[in-house]
């Protein structure tokens, strides 16, 4: 008697493969990114207490200190958004999430190595795949981590800040991440080398957040913003009022999109040798 196969262990080990391959990387970022998270929040106290925040964004108009995230800087939830959420934590998970994927895909590919990966009895479409879902799971595994280290935080030294605020904001942070993953997946699926994937997928990067900030500025661009993954997941300021659900469906809908095409184009073409 045979007995049922299990969850097909090669793409299982190869999943645990590239997530230890990663270990490193993510180690590195989710210390740094706690790190950071935890001086953004414990420096709280004290610049409350001085008053010195409610002068920081006087010098700009209502727009520009919307578009640099520092509108309302004086209170608890303004004081998050505009040091961690509203720009860095995000852009700092979008290049983590851009260049380990360059390096999963298009860097190993351009290496060689994933001819070794490719002689398993596995198809050439889910090691591509799952080197995604490697990159995914690294940046929710960081993700939390931040999450945990900032509703910790904000709980002992009693902000005026909601845990609902900070898991909607953590959960589109990280799919946002997960988008720019996609953009990089999906660029080296055509065969792009690892420095034109992370090149491409940064610039959407990073003119997704200059029309997500610049473009309400204009009433010209303004309609530009609604584009923006940034406006998806930050528009509707989910650290004050919650999960945006509609913003969330939008980045889950491209995730998969961006995942469905990558996946389909390497299927179709020779992986390239060392």
């Amino acid at each position: 008697m045979t007995s049922p196969p299990s969850l097909s262990s090669p793409t299982s080990e190869l999943f645990v493969r590239g997530v230890h391959v990663q270990r490193r990387s993510i180690i590195a970022w989710a210390a740094a990114l706690v790190l950071l998270a935890l001086s953004v929040v414990g420096v709280w106290p004290s610049m409350e207490e001085s008053g010195s925040l409610e002068d920081f964004s006087s010098g700009l108009s209502p727009e520009l200190a919307d578009a640099f995230g520092v509108a309302e800087i004086n209170t608890a939830v303004g004081y998050l958004k505009g040091n961690l959420y509203a720009v860095l934590l995000p852009l700092l998970l979008g290049l983590m999430a851009v260049t380990a994927t360059g390096t999963l895909t298009a860097g190993d590919e351009e290496a060689g190595r994933l001819e070794l990966l490719l002689a398993l009895p596995v198809e050439r479409r889910s090691v591509y795949l799952l080197r995604f879902l490697v990159v995914a799971f690294a940046l929710a595994v960081v993700a939390f981590l931040v999450w945990a280290a900032v509703l910790m935080s904000v709980v002992s030294l009693d902000m005026d800040v909601t845990a609902a605020g900070v898991s909607a904001v953590s959960l589109t942070t990280w799919l946002l991440a997960v988008l720019h993953a996609g953009v990089a997946y999906a660029v080296a699926a055509f065969g792009a080398r690892r420095g034109v994937t992370v090149g491409a997928a940064a610039a959407v990067l990073v003119v997704g957040y200059l029309l997500h900030a610049i473009a309400p500025l204009s009433d010209a661009l303004e309609p530009l913003a609604a584009v923006s993954p940034w406006e998806w997941a930050l528009g509707s300021d989910p650290l004050a009022n919650g999960f945006p659900w509609g913003g969330i469906a939008l980045l889950a809908v491209c995730c998969a999109v961006l995942a469905a095409v990558g996946t389909a184009v390497v299927d179709r073409r020779d992986v390239k040798t060392a």
